[in-house]
């Protein structure tokens, strides 16, 4: 299909992640319009309310807490639901996604994440399209203006929200590659994780953003969760009290 309407690529996107094994808990995550649950926009995203939401959660596990962790925490969250479906389009279905914020709508669960996120208006063939034109849309139409937000409503810098992105894209990246094997798609996708500028100039937020040392992958950017009471630190945290825990890539199901 040349241009596929947000409800039928959604369920190509489903058939493709059920399809695989280590995929198949992606389906579901990107919905169209058609689906009927309450949606909120992107300016609900972290605003008072759901920060209110954030924290009775955590208030449930710990009598205080380092807040920056709780959001960093909400944003990995956000991204393990919206960045594994974008990714598996691009690389095995050849097609970019409308992800301006403009374009979409959040489905929120009872405890405040985002549980699926919904789409509006067409995919588009990217077959023979550069990388950096097929993730343009999702960096600085997407990730750039909810940083901006993000990092304004909250203590949390863009360094480590960016840092956040970066790391999720990786290991989604590396998990495709487990499932479907390396192609050229998928290689020009890792690119984007090593060209330190976009060719228009622009610095790229996701350059060295995790890197390997002795087979042991680290975040070059912590993501703040060690900061809770209970120091649970996540699997690539570069903080060398973690070191010994290390093991493998870390983009999961919620």
């Amino acid at each position: 299909m040349t241009n596929a309407p947000p409800a039928d690529i959604c369920r190509e996107i489903d058939d493709l992640a059920n399809s695989h094994e280590g995929t198949a808990c992606f389906a579901g995550m990107l919905v169209g319009r058609d689906d009927p649950r309450p949606t909120v926009g992107a300016d609900a995203l972290l605003d008072d309310g759901l920060r209110a939401r954030i924290h009775a959660r955590f208030s449930q596990r710990f009598d205080a807490f380092e807040e920056r962790a709780t959001h960093s925490i909400w944003m990995k969250w956000y991204l393990n639901t919206f960045l594994p479906p974008v990714l598996l389009t691009d690389v095995l279905l050849a097609r970019m996604l409308p992800v301006a914020l403009d374009q979409m709508r959040f489905i929120l669960s009872d405890d405040g994440r985002v549980s699926a996120v919904q789409i509006d208006g067409t995919s588009i063939d990217s077959t023979g399209t550069d990388p950096f034109t097929r993730f343009a849309p999702l960096i600085f139409d997407h990730f750039e203006p909810l940083i901006t937000m993000w990092s304004v409503r909250t203590d949390v810098t863009r360094r480590v929200y960016w840092s956040n992105v970066g790391n999720t894209f990786e290991a989604m990246l590396r998990r495709i590659e487990s499932t479907a094997g390396m192609t050229p798609r998928l290689r020009e996708a890792q690119r984007l994780l090593e060209e330190p500028m976009w060719p228009d100039g622009r610095i790229n937020p996701l350059a060295g953003a995790v890197t390997y040392e002795n087979d042991i992958r680290l975040r070059r950017i912590c993501c703040l969760q060690y900061m809770l009471p209970d120091r649970r630190f996540c699997k690539a945290c570069p903080i060398e009290e973690a070191q010994v825990l290390h093991h493998g890539t870390s983009t999961a199901c919620q």
